[in-house]
């Protein structure tokens, strides 16, 4: 029953997400410029560079509560939520200091025409959110996800989402400075965790406080780390690279295509992210053959709904970009061999999260982390490289490189632990990926859909979703008539 209200209600929260992530960037870039867009951006990034702090104790502290919550253990959940928040406690307050040193450096080597006050306040507002995420929020969603609510974060997200639209629109219309747009968004964050500690007071409190705390019932709270090292460099690197490498302006553009590849990316990943705490169970009781037949099933829809979403995205991105900045005369946002790039590795990207929150659920995050290592230094050392020749395109290549390595690697690792897969699992996936990929590669190239405005992008563009719906689902279909068979007589 909860696997089914995490999964609707994450649908509703990214739904609610990718509207809100489309109207707020356009009225800002309509209203400010690409300049100041990409600054937002640009700081964003910075900023997020203390979650390296964390090193991945969100995922070691989630993987850990498993097995207390279904023996019920309450002492132990406890000593491990009293070390997490203790944890985050210190982080809060590096990460303070590193806002502040922020502030004072960035508008430095900044390339902006904005004065040093401007962009120094501006880091200092946006860095708000992350504080109140580290010292009162991860804590208690760790918890409800662990206990298999992660139903009750997306209420609570997607109500604090809605509010900041119409917050933000008013703000747009009424008094249209960036500051006061972004520090009004801090504030509606704080009720976040107000929300989290309602829930879990009201329906499973587990009392904790941060002098009890045993710092030896997270002994591997850094075993994580090069996971989270490598997660954060894969989403970061581009903006950080083009800031200090190429400009602001060109920070715009990779923020714009990124608006619809975030969009599909968190709408896809929700399904895995809604079945990590059921696989996480299922290990922690030691049902793998159930384990396997599970996420077997689970990677063989991520994959289809996968090919579907990201080959209509491939087709109709550069519409939709055109679209969506037409009057914005500062920038080129026509972008046809970038999104192109941009668009495959983030399709492969998608298809291995099942593979990814399977690693999280069941803690094996020692045995991969020469994988995220390596992951992390391809995408660091292309990207650089790259930008000097070929500006934001080399940026999209080094992303594809560094998952295209992981790729390779998830596939041999997966041979020989967590759970057996044989390698003629893949026979049947790569037909599948390679037939479709030239069909739309043809599309790409040379069909012209002539989509314009908004309604022809909506009508043709779900056309191509159908086509891409029925093209997808037939060849899979197709493949795997016996498996399909077998499963309706069950």
């Amino acid at each position: 029953m909860n696997n089914k209200r995490n999964l609707v209600t994450s649908i509703i929260l990214q739904i609610v997400t990718i509207i809100s992530g489309l109207i707020l960037p356009r009225l800002i870039l309509a209203k400010f410029g690409s300049e100041i867009n990409g600054l937002v951006s640009s700081i964003t990034q910075f900023l997020s560079f203390i979650s390296l702090l964390e090193g991945g104790l969100g995922a070691v502290a989630l993987a850990e509560l498993y097995k207390p919550i279904s023996t019920n253990n309450t002492n132990k959940i406890k000593e491990i939520l009293e070390e997490c928040q203790n944890f985050f406690t210190k982080i809060s307050l590096i990460y303070i200091v590193y806002s502040i040193i922020l502030a004072l450096v960035y508008p430095f080597f900044c390339i902006s025409s904005q004065s040093y006050e401007f962009i120094s306040s501006l880091v200092v507002i946006l860095s708000l959110s992350t504080l109140i995420k580290y010292l009162f929020s991860i804590t208690y969603k760790s918890y409800l996800q662990a206990n298999q609510q992660l139903y009750l974060i997306n209420i609570a997200s997607t109500i604090i989402i809605i509010l900041n639209l119409i917050l933000a629109c008013l703000v747009l219309i009424l008094f249209p400075q960036i500051h006061l747009l972004k520090f009004i968004s801090d504030l509606l964050f704080f009720i976040q965790p107000i929300m989290y500690k309602k829930f879990i007071d009201k329906k499973y409190y587990v009392g904790f406080s941060l002098h009890k705390a045993n710092k030896n019932v997270l002994k591997n709270k850094y075993s994580g780390f090069f996971q989270n090292l490598s997660y954060f460099i894969n989403m970061n690197t581009d903006v950080v690279v083009i800031t200090l490498f190429v400009n602001i302006i060109s920070v715009s553009i990779y923020s714009i295509y990124m608006l619809v590849i975030n969009s599909l990316k968190s709408f896809i990943t929700l399904i895995s992210n809604s079945y990590q705490s059921a696989l996480g169970k299922y290990y922690a009781e030691d049902k793998i053959d159930l384990l396997q037949q599970k996420f077997k099933k689970l990677e063989g829809i991520n994959f289809i709904i996968t090919l579907t979403f990201f080959y209509t995205c491939l087709i109709l991105i550069n519409y939709f970009v055109n679209i969506y900045t037409v009057g914005i005369t500062d920038a080129n946002y026509y972008q046809p061999v970038f999104s192109a790039i941009l668009v495959f590795a983030y399709m492969f990207y998608c298809i291995l999260e099942p593979r990814r929150y399977l690693i999280l659920a069941i803690g094996k995050f020692k045995e991969v982390n020469y994988c995220y290592f390596v992951e992390a230094l391809i995408n660091i050392v292309v990207s650089i490289v790259l930008s000097h020749f070929i500006g934001i395109v080399g940026v999209a290549i080094g992303t594809f490189i560094a998952v295209i390595f992981r790729l390779i690697y998830y596939i041999v690792y997966f041979r020989n632990k967590v759970i057996y897969i044989n390698l003629n699992y893949y026979v049947k996936p790569c037909i599948i990926f390679i037939i479709t990929l030239l069909i739309n590669i043809n599309i790409y190239i040379h069909i012209n859909l002539g989509i314009s405005n908004l309604f022809s992008f909506i009508l043709k563009g779900t056309f191509v979703f159908l086509i891409e719906l029925i093209l997808n689902g037939g060849v899979f279909a197709l493949l795997y008539y016996n498996t399909i068979k077998k499963i309706r007589k069950k």
